[in-house]
């Protein structure tokens, strides 16, 4: 009874419960362990191995050209059209030339003139050139003399104005005197100084000692001119009565007088004016006599070198107006063919803006950025398959790597080479600016070992495989191995740790 009572229908329930979770949990774990379906097994081959970089390039001329004006103007004649093959050096399309032609007409008559000059020069001069120069030198001279004179005519009467200007005894006496004295006449000197007139008693009567400028003594008569030196001054007094005077004195300049600085300056003018003038007609005198002595010498090495200086100036101005003509014509740079042409006849054509475009057509190659994370793999010589978007992509084309810039180009924030390749058997139907879809060989091993990258894991900077012990259960263990060449395809070359046939798990699949 009361085993029975132990076993209710309850536990006996939960019991069974129980037992089957525990069988089932059981059943699953062994399962597992036997279960190979989620380990993927790849075998070790022999096998031929590749590595290439994929790129898309575009044709290429190696002839490129935009051609301009290098000045603006209006188009007078465009000689060629689009698909035209030119060759080098032919007159594509030029612009109205007239004040060009008009430039280069004058630099060639003054180059034309320089040269007979030298020529002149070389030859000397004739009798009747010589004559010519002489009569030259004459005529300067006399000019000369003539400008002297009437210089010398204009300074005297105006240091004569400044120096007769205002002149006046000016007296000097203790106690005043009713004593009238006049200055007349004209002083015709040019010496600059002072008249002193003092009166004196003599046994002959009242006379006049006259120092300054110059000394001597006069006899006094009151209503008589009595001449103040011998320069021309009169002096006249209005009466006898002398008496209290000290002395006079005549001051030559009168530099109080009212004008004296209207007339200095006049004088100074003057003194100017003679020295400009006379030094001009002195130096033509000069030049004159120069030129007449040049006329009857032979023509000396640095005469020469002065009209040889003429020419090669002339020359440069011819070279700087067929230069400007040149401006306004387009030649062809290179042989090549025109592919556009953007200009017409009677517009108005800016300065270095493309007016038509060379190509040549027969000469492409194929340029490509690569970027810097596979630009290391690439030297010059490799082999390219190309396909093209315009062709069947059962037509593949052969190309070899050909150069690589140096220098980087940034293309939407990546930093990228280019690339140039060469075009090997290219037909007709491949034209410049057409996109190539080019695969780069940068290396390749024929009949190498080679598993899956995936099969590969990496610890501790070494490599390892998971090599299968039994191929049954599938059971493995982790071989440290050795890599050579990744590939395309997702494979790697193994050089060491596999051998040939052997398993290798690549891959576990996780539940």
């Amino acid at each position: 009874m009361k085993i029975r009572a132990f076993f209710t229908k309850k536990k006996i329930i939960f019991g069974t419960i129980i037992i089957l979770i525990v069988g089932f949990i059981g059943f699953q774990i062994y399962k597992s362990k036997n279960d190979t379906s989620n380990i993927i097994v790849d075998n070790v081959k022999r096998q031929d191995l590749k590595q290439t970089v994929l790129a898309t390039g575009e044709v290429v001329s190696s002839i490129d050209l935009s051609l301009s004006f290098k000045v603006s103007g209006i188009v007078n004649s465009i000689k060629i059209k689009v698909g035209d093959k030119i060759r080098q050096g032919t007159v594509l399309a030029n612009l109205e030339q007239r004040d060009q032609l008009a430039s280069l007409t004058s630099a060639r008559g003054s180059l034309a003139l320089a040269e007979a000059n030298y020529q002149k020069v070389l030859a000397g001069a004739t009798t009747e050139d010589i004559a010519v120069s002489q009569e030259a030198v004459n005529t300067a001279k006399i000019n000369l003399e003539n400008i002297k004179q009437a210089q010398d005519t204009a300074v005297n009467n105006a240091l004569s104005t400044l120096l007769n200007t205002g002149l006046v005894l000016e007296e000097n006496n203790n106690i005043g005197t009713l004593v009238t004295v006049t200055l007349s006449g004209a002083y015709n000197s040019s010496i600059e100084g002072q008249y002193i007139i003092r009166p004196y008693s003599s046994s002959g009567g009242t006379r006049l000692s006259i120092t300054g400028l110059e000394n001597y003594e006069a006899v006094f008569n009151s209503n008589t001119l009595i001449p103040l030196g011998s320069r021309g001054l009169y002096m006249q007094f209005s009466s006898s009565n002398l008496n209290g005077i000290d002395y006079w004195v005549v001051n030559i300049p009168n530099k109080k007088a009212a004008n004296y600085v209207t007339y200095y300056n006049a004088y100074k003018t003057a003194l100017e004016t003679r020295k400009s003038s006379v030094d001009s007609a002195q130096a033509a005198y000069d030049q004159a006599v120069v030129n007449l002595n040049l006329k009857k010498s032979q023509a000396r090495p640095v005469d020469l070198a002065v009209y040889q200086a003429q020419i090669t100036s002339a020359q440069g101005q011819v070279q700087a107006a067929l230069s400007q003509l040149e401006n306004t014509i387009i030649r062809a740079p290179s042989n090549g063919t025109i592919t556009k042409v953007d200009i017409k006849v009677g517009e108005l054509a800016t300065a270095l803006s493309e007016a038509m475009i060379l190509q040549d057509v027969e000469s492409l190659h194929l340029e490509a950025n690569i970027s810097e994370a596979n630009i290391s793999a690439l030297k010059p010589g490799q082999s390219i398959e190309v396909t093209y978007d315009s062709q069947s992509p059962d037509d593949i084309f052969q190309s070899k790597v050909q150069y690589i810039d140096p220098a980087s180009t940034v293309v939407s924030g990546v930093v990228n080479y280019k690339v140039t390749a060469s075009l090997e058997n290219v037909n007709t139907n491949i034209k410049p600016g057409m996109t190539a879809n080019m695969t780069i060989l940068t290396d390749e091993k024929k009949g190498v070992l080679a598993i899956p990258q995936r099969a590969v894991s990496v610890k501790n900077g070494k490599k390892y495989a998971k090599l299968i012990t039994d191929p049954k259960s599938k059971t493995f263990k982790e071989v440290e191995i050795s890599t050579g060449l990744e590939a395309d395809g997702g494979l790697v070359e193994v050089l060491a740790g596999l051998n040939e046939n052997d398993s290798v798990v690549s891959y576990i699949k996780t539940k």
